[in-house]
């Protein structure tokens, strides 16, 4: 088999790929490989905030699978509990029926999609997985945390972090709750969302280091908010993404989970979509000009979005956030830093809501070195 686009991984990041490519060239043979059977279970809190809702318009694609809308979040910090409203509502989705649902838009855009075709070996230009090989002019990998691309294509593993996610069937509250206060280098999560169209919600904890307890911080976490569980929870871990890591290698750009994730909020949905879009967008326009791809004008156009300078921005303020200095922890817990990142994760321009942010917090800037 041949084809001009190949990606590998057919959640978020790899549909926005094929969709932007279709879009951005529509005689290009793209296809998409995934080692799954759609529909399949992720372990994922499903929150796709107002910033990744503008990527999935943007990406072509279509919010189409039952959501719950939560129009505000909590940030719980230092003791302090604050309620802030978010300038664009997130969608909270299952992702059982967010990806089976993106695999069917990338098939209706004209993308070729295989399913149960595991990635085993790349060889040049020949991609080798479980029902034979591809040959391809570019590839895109944004197979996730667990996928092999990131082996075949001989790079390094990247920096993996646990998680552990439970799901609770009946929903008590409709925002998005963040409590920094869960005893680990990270937070526990509690979000509402819709199964079997009943509300319903899922609480896990994410950890931005390598750390153990997890399964104990979650039960600490549902107990004192009075939530049941139902069977063990799931567990999983994310990538992070790192500012200096790779982006590809020769023909082939990393995407979506393949690429990390956000240090800051652990937020995978609205950067796989970002960055499968721009992938593919960008490899479509090289391959329709006979020009070959450039791993430097990926970077540049990753570095140059909105979603990108965000990106790099939580990847500097997580490990401080995160980190031991308790002065950090404290400042989440001021209400203008609070509706400044409301506005980040909404999607909204960040230059107004960071300048706001820092200048309330110049001790602790200068302090942090940031």
């Amino acid at each position: 088999m041949r084809c001009d686009l190949l990606v590998v991984g057919a959640g978020p990041a790899g549909c926005a790929a094929a969709v932007a490519a279709r879009r951005a060239a529509g005689g290009l043979a793209v296809t998409v490989v995934d080692a799954a059977h759609f529909p399949r279970e992720k372990l994922c809190g499903g929150a796709i905030t107002g910033g990744g809702l503008r990527e999935l318009e943007l990406s072509g694609l279509a919010l189409r699978v039952p959501h719950a809308t939560a129009t505000h979040a909590v940030l719980r910090a230092a003791g302090a509990s604050l309620r802030v409203e978010l300038p664009r509502p997130a969608a909270v989705v299952r992702r059982l029926e967010l990806d089976v649902d993106l695999v069917a838009q990338a098939r209706a855009a004209g993308a070729n999609v295989i399913e149960g075709a595991r990635l085993e070996a790349v060889q040049g230009d020949l991609a080798m997985t479980g029902q034979g090989g591809i040959r391809f002019r570019v590839l895109v990998a944004a197979d996730g945390v667990s996928g092999a691309s990131r082996r075949a294509l001989g790079l390094p593993a990247g920096r993996r972090v646990p998680l552990r996610e439970a799901y609770v069937s009946a929903a008590r509250q409709r925002d998005l709750v963040f409590d920094l206060d869960a005893g680990l280098p990270g937070y526990a999560w509690r979000f509402p969302c819709v199964e079997g169209g009943q509300a319903a919600e899922t609480c896990g904890v994410y950890s931005s280091e390598q750390v153990g307890g997890l399964d104990e911080a979650l039960a600490r976490f549902a107990e004192r908010e009075g939530m049941q569980g139902e069977g063990r929870p799931g567990r999983s871990s994310i990538r992070l993404f790192e500012a200096g890591g790779p982006v590809g290698k020769g023909n082939a750009f990393l995407a979506g989970e393949a690429l990390g994730v956000d240090a800051l909020a652990g937020e995978g949905i609205r950067y796989a979509l970002w960055s499968g879009r721009i992938a593919g967008r960008l490899a479509a326009l090289e391959l329709s000009r006979g020009r070959s791809v450039s791993l430097r004008a990926y970077r540049a156009r990753l570095l140059a979005s909105r979603s990108g300078i965000l990106l790099h921005l939580g990847a500097r303020l997580a490990g401080r956030l995160y980190g031991p200095d308790p002065r950090w922890r404290g400042a989440a817990a001021d209400r203008q830093v609070a509706e400044a990142i409301a506005a980040l994760v909404s999607g909204e321009f960040p230059v107004r809501p960071v300048l706001g942010l820092l200048a309330r917090l110049p001790s602790v800037v200068r302090a942090g070195g940031v």
